[in-house]
């Protein structure tokens, strides 16, 4: 899922008012982290990023479909985006265990982006605009890692003996992606929600990670950057959550779970040797 991170605080709230989901009270702070044998990592914004952003690859896409916009102009209607993106979310969470859903999800998406640079009625027009970018989307290239993403990896794999995986909302284009960024040899497993049938923050698909990886949900621990998907999805399986928030929006004294601002700060969670 790539929604900007600006717009995540709003995008959390409304999703919590959606799926009522109710938090419980946990025991802090992390008492045995040499018992955690598996790690698993959300992907948007918390292993990858857009590259070099959601509004420079809209921008540069209709520029190669001769559709010539000002950047800002995007960046100004990012906000309509968003809110095409709750409203479907609130009618719709199955949304990200069909593929064939969620591109059309993103389709309709950009559309709402793009419509006031389009003649009015021409909608195969907006429709051609916006395949191609959701299409721009299923590649490699417009994602980047976060700089602290392979570090992390490495002294995983080198000094824990971590079982790995990657539990995600998206569609079957991530596993290529991860693959050409080199990814793929970090992780044991991968469980796309469009593979799956199964969408954050069902604990059906926690679940069915926890049994792929043949671990027990009292040594696991799932990393990710919603509250509502990663925290409250794996908590309902028994996972032991950990909320990444890289720009420092959330207020320690407000969440009830386990709190970073880097992956590099997940190894000293765990204890291993940067």
């Amino acid at each position: 899922m790539y929604v900007s991170e600006r717009h995540q605080s709003r995008l959390e709230q409304a999703l919590l008012d959606v799926t009522q989901i109710h938090t419980i009270e946990v025991i802090m702070p992390f008492e045995q982290p040499q018992s955690i044998r598996t790690v698993f990592f959300d992907a948007g914004f918390t292993l990858i990023r857009p590259n070099p952003s959601t509004p420079e690859i809209c921008q540069r896409v209709c520029q190669q479909l001769n559709l010539h916009i000002h950047l800002d102009e995007v960046k100004e209607r990012m906000n309509e985006a968003q809110d095409y993106y709750l409203r479907n979310m609130s009618l719709n969470r199955h949304t990200w265990g069909n593929e064939e859903a969620i591109s059309e999800f993103w389709i309709g998406y950009y559309m709402t982006l793009l419509r006031p640079f389009i003649e009015e009625h021409d909608e195969h027009r907006l429709y051609q605009l916006a395949h191609g970018i959701n299409e721009e989307f299923d590649k490699h290239s417009s994602w980047q890692l976060y700089p602290d993403v392979l570090p992390t990896l490495e002294a995983l794999r080198k000094h824990g003996g971590y079982t790995l995986g990657v539990i995600s909302d998206w569609g079957i284009s991530l596993g290529p992606i991860l693959r050409q960024l080199q990814l793929t040899p970090y992780f044991d497993y991968l469980l796309i929600s469009a593979v799956t049938r199964h969408a954050k923050p069902s604990p059906m698909l926690y679940d069915l990670a926890l049994q792929r990886a043949n671990s027990i949900a009292d040594y696991t621990l799932h990393i990710g950057d919603s509250y509502i998907l990663d925290v409250l999805g794996a908590r309902s399986v028994g996972i032991t959550p950990v909320l990444l928030d890289r720009d420092r929006h959330v207020d320690e004294s407000n969440v009830d779970c386990l709190l970073v601002h880097s992956l590099t700060e997940l190894l000293d969670l765990l204890e291993v040797p940067r």
